[in-house]
């Protein structure tokens, strides 16, 4: 089977490898659509090669394009499902494996019945689009280029679905509709693109002070511009022009003091630094003109003011800044790509980053839900729904759904799933790409989600290596590791945990056996990269335990319930981690006094989410004494 062709009126019709080039220039015929099927992957990538970006900037992208099913005889039926897919910017050339590619422009979801498409793209000068859809096979030669071939994987029953390409057009760059754009006139004001002036001396005296006072968060001292005007006027001397004299004068400020640090709001009369950390913190930026106008009128101690803004911030677009930051720090999302599946093990997974990208948006939808519908701090250990798409329904083996858009969904009531602690982003990040480890699952579990972090090993004691062939399990390694009563003793904090989750492979789908490479059932097939693969599914997957307070679980609820009745502990993890988000330093000793307060505070509330971010900002920790 090809991966792409070209049809008329539905049914395929041979063209060779140098005619199938989208770069052909031929007359539009409306009759003839070019067909694609597979993800993007070295060296097949589809990309018009002719057009190619003339200058760095944003581009608008026009296709016209209908979801199809491939049949027998390169036939097009209509589709049955929408299939997602986007652009990358590249380099026009599929030569290169190390070659940067960057998405670009988002997914969009093509539909069965067809329509006309738009997007925009950000291409850096040389660069060209590629265009792949996600989620369907990656046929490759492999890395190193050893093997030399690969094979499509089987046509499945139904049809392979793929989207057909009518046409489509790159415009750009695209020009902001005045000249000089708004980035200009914020550095040069009136003086036009030219940046002349009758009297240069005075508007460099004027815009130097107009740039300080829109780029710096608080109001700055008289006494500290002469240094910058200092700067300007002596380039201006020398010969430079307006333009470049006043650049020299606002580098040096954007470097100084004045603009890099963030002071700690510590005066009682001192609102700006407030402002600053409430803006920072929750929406990653400088203040905006409602905050500033509240510093000015000395305000933002005012705790009804305070919780108003608090609350405006985390309804903002702005909030979802914060938190794909403070996700990627409190839970490692940063490091969602760092390890590749073990293809000998794992094939599915082979250059599935849909998937991986999917379960990162579910886990970012699931923490901002915890913080705008303020839900109890045990929903980090389970809640009865989560986010998903067709992708992650299928991973988890929940009901279809349609599209690539996240959206909120119920679990059925026997479902592992629900909570951060089963959710594919947690479960990858806590494996690596070939086994699982109890140890460093559940070292991560206690440390991240309970706020209870073991102690580092002893030194010269080896880690437990995974037996891949499958002969034994990873309770049996464990079991001899932890021989030694000090090895024992220390371990049952937390291998009991990382047990409870055995049942949940290295991208977090469901299993109720080991695989290996020689010992066990053997199960072979073709994977999404077009190789032939065989593994074997081997020992039975146990998931009980005990804790090291002797409480017993079978499986992975009965470790919920157990956790659950902890909510103090998860709550308290939540407002160190908020903390050491907030004012960059961690809770100290003389801090505890008031983490306390705060949870008694919300204790009657059930330790809601929300609840326990206003209570910290609203106590001396975040705003001072």
């Amino acid at each position: 089977m090809q991966s792409l062709f070209y049809a008329r009126n539905g049914k395929g019709f041979d063209l060779d490898e140098k005619t199938a080039d989208s770069s052909k220039e031929t007359d539009f015929d409306p009759d003839i659509e070019f067909g694609l099927f597979r993800s993007p992957g070295w060296p097949y990538a589809v990309y018009p090669k002719t057009v190619i970006a003339s200058a760095t900037g944003e581009y608008r992208v026009r296709f016209s394009a209908r979801s199809v099913l491939q049949t027998t005889g390169f036939v097009f039926k209509k589709g049955t499902q929408p299939v997602p897919m986007n652009f990358r910017a590249r380099k026009p050339s599929s030569h290169d494996i190390a070659e940067d590619v960057r998405v670009t422009g988002g997914i969009i979801d093509v539909q069965p019945e067809g329509g006309v498409y738009e997007t925009t793209v950000y291409l850096l000068r040389g660069q060209t689009i590629e265009y792949g859809l996600l989620g369907l096979p990656a046929p490759q030669i492999d890395a190193q280029g050893k093997t030399g071939y690969y094979r499509y994987p089987p046509l499945p029953e139904a049809g392979q679905p793929g989207i057909a390409f009518q046409w489509l057009e790159l415009e750009g760059p695209i020009t902001p509709t005045s000249w000089p754009p708004a980035s200009h006139r914020v550095l040069f004001d009136d003086l036009g693109a030219d940046v002349k002036s009758a009297n240069p001396t005075a508007d460099a005296k004027r815009l130097l002070r107009r740039f300080v006072s829109i780029a710096a968060r608080e109001p700055v001292p008289e006494e500290a511009v002469p240094q910058f005007e200092r700067l300007v006027l002596d380039a201006l001397r020398d010969g430079a022009s307006l333009a470049d004299a006043l650049l020299c004068g606002y580098q040096a400020f954007l470097c100084s003091d004045l603009f890099l640090y963030l002071r700690e709001p510590i005066a009682t009369g001192d609102h700006f630094a407030i402002a600053n950390r409430l803006s920072h913190f929750l929406t990653d930026t400088r203040p905006d003109e409602s905050l500033l106008a509240l510093a000015v009128q000395k305000k933002l101690r005012d705790p009804e003011t305070l919780r108003k803004e608090t609350n405006r911030l985390i309804t903002s677009t702005d909030f979802e800044r914060f938190v794909v930051h403070f996700t990627d720090c409190w839970l490692n999302l940063c490091e969602l790509r760092r390890d590749d599946p073990d293809i000998r093990l794992y094939p599915e997974y082979r250059l599935d980053d849909y998937l991986v990208e999917s379960m990162g948006q579910e886990t970012r939808a699931f923490f901002t839900a915890m913080l705008r519908e303020n839900l109890p701090a045990t929903s980090l250990i389970h809640h009865n729904f989560t986010f998903i798409n067709d992708r992650l329904a299928r991973h988890y083996g929940l009901p279809e759904v349609t599209g690539s858009a996240i959206r909120r969904s119920d679990l059925p009531k026997d479902s592992p799933y629900g909570g951060l602690i089963t959710q594919g982003t947690i479960l990858k990040v806590s494996a690596n790409g070939t086994s699982t480890s109890p140890v460093l699952r559940g070292v991560w579990i206690m440390d991240r989600l309970l706020g209870q972090p073991s102690p580092p090993p002893p030194p010269g004691v080896p880690a437990v290596e995974p037996d891949i062939r499958g002969a034994k399990t990873m309770r049996e390694l464990i079991a001899q590791h932890t021989k030694s009563k000090t090895c024992a003793a220390c371990h049952a904090n937390f291998d009991p945990v990382g047990l409870a989750l055995e049942n949940f492979d290295i991208f977090g789908a469901w299993r109720t056996q080991y695989r290996g490479t020689s010992d066990g059932e053997q199960v072979t097939g073709i994977d999404r990269a077009g190789h032939d693969f065989a593994f074997t599914l081997a020992g039975q997957v146990d998931a009980s335990g005990s804790l090291a307070d002797g409480r017993y679980f079978k499986n992975i609820h009965d470790l919920k319930v157990i956790f659950t009745e902890k909510p103090r502990q998860l709550a308290r993890n939540l407002l160190h981690q908020f903390t050491l988000y907030a004012t960059g330093t961690p809770v100290q000793f003389a801090d505890r006094r008031n983490i306390e307060a705060i949870l008694d505070e919300c204790a009657k509330g059930g330790y809601r989410v929300r609840d326990l971010m206003h209570a910290l900002i609203q106590s001396p920790i975040f705003i001072g004494d």
